[in-house]
């Protein structure tokens, strides 16, 4: 903290804030006569509204009704009062003559024009909105069981495209992109850069998504994938309000293939032999002791084993309420997910406050602090779904793969010790031994978010206003990692020497464990990681009306952002108590005993806005951003800043006269469209403008004077003229009301182009030896497409409510310019094709006959077999090569078209909301991408891959003699060549899915009922996620996340049941 107020006391904004508070002392004036009014304020139906804003007009005086309805409030002679609540139709009442008791009906803005839209650094009413920004309240995310918001968002937003990768504990976040885009999105919450995985969802007051250039040139550099702005809730005027929320539930794997049992494992792997031309190794006898369980053998299911049955529990406590000078809003909550896979398990708690204040007539003081503990918990293996440098390296021998590549015809132990089978690589697989043997891995981050701002609200100009805000946010995460070796018991197949199966003792994967002298080494890992973030804000805004129909607001803004970052380790081996797990007690340094590392950056950015409306008719905005990059600091004159601009119009056609016999159907038809000019400085490194060294290796490369010397070589080429990577982000659309809002509809039409974009300076021929610079603004891409949103909403007499919402995106991106090599062939070349396309052979179905293979070309030296996969020659000379014979395939896996169906309705008390999402037009491959970035083979694609078992579907589905119009290439244990390990068209298959994303069924007990307990609100609930998915791929492939390599830890379907109470 010492560090923040040094810092703050030094910005542009601590300047300004003491500017202001100077300008109040001086400008303090008399308080002017006023009178009190009361009543109450309720909808249509005679139900009292709580939270409904009341403020006397052209002032800063408010308050918000009660949980009964109510209000007082103090207002000037002659004073009028404006009545606003969202989702309803905003009043103005004056009050003069001495009126002192005033009831209030808003009727519901069926057309949503005053709903309050929050954007950059503001909000604007829904019918001045002139650029592409969607928005939900956070109630719609409380709708399905969800351990972050991300998962919530799902389908909720049109243009947010979401594919959720990972089902484990603490790590099972969505990846969420905007309209295609190539960079990620900037996530702020409150008005602050911050993440959103760890906001409790009972926090959540809205979730605006910014989307096209106008929207998003207010955050400038950082603002090319669009912006998602976060609110949390704040408190209202009124008795205090206490609610509790709870609900426990069951998580299960949304879906993962079902692999052979010890039978069929015998029964494939001996036609695979057949096939090859060996004789098969498993008899009936042995096929019967292991449905026995005798002599060594046994049919374990080893996914079922470690696929279980998880829990998931949420528990939240809310307060709220306030008074006419202090409003606050506090929170508690806890999560814990036990996970399916045992020994995987995540803990959250967290808190939250936030307060607004009144400290004088014209002067308001905000607060805000959060904070959250995550304790993540995990076995010595990972989940699975992770990348490594070779598939020996332990942290790929993931838990899930292990399960993948057991043997089922193994029972799960031998003489009281784990069994194992061993792969191609001379790893022992046993995935139980693996969760509850080989130790584990502990992390604890303690996070902490505060701001606060103060904003003065002129009394001499009217609309004038300053604001400065500072935030501090800091979080640490302490890491133990014990790796525990143990013994498994290895077996042998039957073979030519043997028809037994037999054992023999050896180590677990990472080889610590000496069967000779029976000493298990372990290994003891310790971390610290921090980072810090301040942030600072200074503004000048003026809103004013003139002549009833000129509309202004302006803003000016400068933000500062100054982040931190340090981490470190140590290790050391053979701890004589693994009990007692502490560095001081390691008695051998481990291989690398210390490591460590830090990072600094600095971001300053100047902001401007102006916005104009004329009549409610015609709207007009500017806005945009100045900002500069540490990273271009050392570069030419004139690289450093950037400028993004934007310039978005509007125009109201239903407010024309014009338009009069239209208006009993049409209530709002506004036309936008919109420019933005974006920058991103994520594609280059830190200081690229600099040269850089590094050892030639890690051995002396010279002798001179008898001693060895390293020897150094240039690690990165300076380029001084590198500048800010820039997206032209254009936009056009239309906002459409009728029938009293029954009907709503958004679209937008988008084109965004993208160049100079920051990258590798990659594609150049040996011949220039390769010393030019490192990175180079040089490629160029561009995404159009459209978003679309329907809403039907109506209700059938006075109890009976109902909605529907469809959310259509598409988007299709392509390369315009890439530094593909001089020598590469038009269908290998990146311009054109989507950036989310890979390389690979086209495939031309599968041999059928040795004539066939006699005839076609093939890769030389491998020649292929009948059943195995045939390419076409695309350059046409006779053979098939890596490097010309391989061309851009499929659409790419990230889908173009997504869409979602919400239906939900009310009737009495109770509820029911049901959510379906979708993706079409993308192309999934089965094989997977490894640490090089290459496609290969994975246990999806290769029966019996490295020595692992076998999907059902890939053995019962392959080439066969009896089988010659297979899906998969010829059954084969040992293939002589490596024809159909290659990435191709073969295994591409069509992505198009639909999932039951999530139903929820809630019953709010009659107040009648629970008003006699003095209980405001009583409410129970069922809800699941994930419950049904519909898609081509084989069956237990993930159509969200298809990519896998070598097993993942699947995303969870989860039911659980709930309660809410209110008091």
């Amino acid at each position: 903290m010492k560090e923040f107020f040094s810092r703050f006391r030094n910005s542009l904004a601590a300047r300004t804030c003491l500017w202001t508070l100077f300008l109040l002392l001086a400008g303090a004036g008399p308080a002017f006569a006023q009178s009190t009014v009361r009543g109450t304020v309720t909808d249509e139906q005679g139900n009292p509204l709580v939270g409904v804003t009341v403020v006397v007009a052209n002032s800063t005086q408010g308050t918000t009704t009660d949980t009964k309805g109510r209000y007082s409030i103090a207002v000037p002679k002659d004073g009028t009062l404006e009545f606003s609540y969202i989702g309803m139709v905003s009043q103005q009442i004056p009050v003069g003559g001495g009126i002192s008791a005033l009831d209030v009906v808003l009727k519901e803005d069926s057309a949503r024009l005053d709903e309050v839209v929050v954007i950059g650094y503001g909000s604007q009413r829904r019918a001045d909105v002139t650029a592409a920004v969607s928005q939900i309240d956070g109630k719609e995310l409380q709708k399905m069981p969800m351990a972050n918001i991300s998962q919530g968002l799902a389908g909720r937003l049109p243009g947010l495209i979401s594919v959720q990768n990972s089902g484990q504990p603490g790590a099972d976040q969505a990846s969420m992109t905007i309209r295609g885009a190539k960079s990620g999105i900037l996530y702020i919450v409150d008005g602050v850069q911050r993440s959103i995985n760890d906001i409790d969802p009972n926090d959540v007051e809205s979730v605006s998504l910014l989307k096209d250039g106008a929207a998003v040139a207010v955050y400038g550099l950082e603002a090319a994938g669009g912006v998602m702005i976060v609110t949390t809730k704040k408190g209202r005027q009124g008795t205090m309000n206490l609610t509790y929320k709870g609900s426990y539930g069951a998580s299960f794997n949304t879906s993962y293939p079902e692999f052979l049992d010890g039978p069929g494992y015998a029964y494939w792997y001996n036609k695979a032999l057949e096939l090859d031309g060996q004789k098969p190794i498993f008899t009936a006898r042995h096929v019967q002791m292991m449905r026995e369980g005798t002599n060594g053998w046994g049919n374990t299911n080893w996914i079922d084993e470690i696929f279980g049955t998880g829990t998931t529990q949420q528990h939240s406590v809310t307060s709220t309420g306030g008074s006419d000078r202090i409003n606050y809003f506090a929170s508690l909550g806890y999560m814990n997910q036990t996970g399916n896979i045992k020994n995987f398990d995540y803990d959250r708690y967290n808190l939250r406050t936030n307060i607004e204040a009144k400290i004088a007539r014209s002067l308001t003081f905000t607060l805000g602090v959060a904070g959250h503990v995550g304790d993540q918990k995990s076995p010595g293996f990972a989940a699975g779904g992770t990348s490594g440098t070779s598939v020996s390296n332990a942290p790929w021998l993931s838990v899930a793969e292990q399960a993948a590549y057991a043997h089922p015809y193994l029972p799960k132990e031998y003489e009281g010790v784990p069994t194992a089978s061993q792969n191609d690589y001379g790893n022992t697989i046993n995935p139980i031994a693996a969760t509850e043997l080989s130790g584990y891995s502990k992390s604890q981050t303690v996070s902490v978010q505060t701001n606060a701002a103060l904003q003065w609200d002129l009394p001499w100009v009217k609309g004038l206003r300053l604001k400065v805000m500072g935030a501090y946010d800091r979080s640490t995460t302490t890491s133990k990692i014990l790796s525990t070796p143990y013994f498994v018991m290895l077996a042998s197949t039957p073979n030519s020497t043997s028809s037994e199966i037999t054992y023999s003792k050896a180590s677990d994967p990472r080889n610590n464990a000496n069967v000779a002298t029976g000493k298990k080494t372990n290994n003891l890992t310790e971390g610290f990681t921090q980072w810090r973030r301040i942030t600072s804000q200074a503004s000048i805004s003026y809103t004013n009306t003139f002549a009833e129909k000129h509309k202004v607001d302006l803003l000016a803004l400068v933000e500062t952002r100054d982040y931190k970052t340090n981490n470190f380790s140590a290790s050391g081996k053979d701890i004589p108590f693994p009990q007692l797990p502490e560095l001081g007690f390691a008695t051998t340094p481990a291989d690398d005993p210390i490591g460590g590392s830090s990072d600094a950056s600095r971001k300053v950015g100047f902001v401007f806005r102006g916005q104009y409306n004329y009549a409610d008719k015609y709207l007009v905005e500017f806005s945009g951003r100045y900002d500069g990059s540490y990273k271009f600091i050392g570069n030419v004159s004139g690289r450093r800043w950037g400028f993004f601009p934007s310039v978005s119009l509007g125009w109201r056609m239903s407010e024309e006269g014009f338009f009069a016999p239209l208006r009993k159907a049409v209530d709002n038809f506004k036309l936008r469209a919109s420019f933005g000019s974006l920058g991103d400085d994520n594609g280059s490194a830190a200081y690229a403008f600099l040269s850089t060294f590094t050892n030639v290796s890690s051995a002396p490369s010279v002798v001179l004077g008898g001693a060895g010397q390293n020897g150094i070589m240039t690690s990165l080429v300076a380029n001084e003229l590198l500048t800010w990577e820039r997206n032209h982000s254009y936009n056009v659309g239309f906002d459409l009301a009728m029938w009293n809002g029954r009907l709503g509809v958004e679209f937008d039409a988008f084109y965004n182009y993208i160049f100079d974009i920051l990258g590798s300076n990659s594609g150049k021929p040996a011949s220039m030896g390769g010393y030019y610079p490192t990175y180079v603004n040089n490629n160029a891409q561009d995404v159009r497409g459209i978003d679309v949103r329907l809403t039907h909403r109506n209700h059938i007499g006075k109890d009976f409510q109902y909605g529907v919402t469809v959310n259509l995106t598409w988007a299709k991106d392509r390369w315009l310019r890439y530094q593909d090599s001089p020598n590469t062939p038009d269908y290998a070349k990146r311009i054109g094709k989507s950036r989310y396309m890979t390389m690979g052979f086209i495939a031309d179905g599968l041999f059928q006959s040795e004539e066939e293979i006699d005839r076609s070309p093939w890769i030389s030296g491998s020649r292929p077999r009948v059943g195995d996969i045939k390419y076409k020659d695309l350059n046409g000379d006779g053979a098939i090569t890596y490097d010309q014979d391989r061309a851009y395939i499929g659409r790419g896996q990230r889908p173009q078209f997504n869409g979602s169906i919400n239906l939900n309705a009310s009737w009495k008390g109770l509820e029911f909301d049901i959510l379906f999402i979708g993706a079409a037009v993308c192309d999934v491959s089965l094989t997977g991408t490894y640490y090089n970035h290459n496609e290969d083979n994975t246990i999806f694609t290769r029966p019996f891959k490295a020595g692992a078992n076998s999907p059902r579907y890939l053995v019962e589905q392959a080439w066969t003699p009896e089988n010659p119009d297979a899906k998969y290439p010829r059954l084969s244990l040992n293939p002589p060549n490596t024809n159909n390990a290659y990435a191709s068209s073969f295994w591409y298959r069509d992505g198009k899915y639909l999932r039951l994303k999530s139903v929820h069924l809630g019953y709010t007990l009659p107040k009648a009922w629970t008003g006699k307990l003095r209980i405001q609100k009583v409410k129970v609930y069922v809800e699941g996620n994930n419950l049904c998915t519909w898609s081509g791929l084989p069956e237990g492939i993930d159509p969200e996340w298809p990519g896998v390599t070598n097993g993942y830890y699947p995303q969870q379907r989860t039911v659980v049941g709930g309660l809410e109470i209110s008091f």
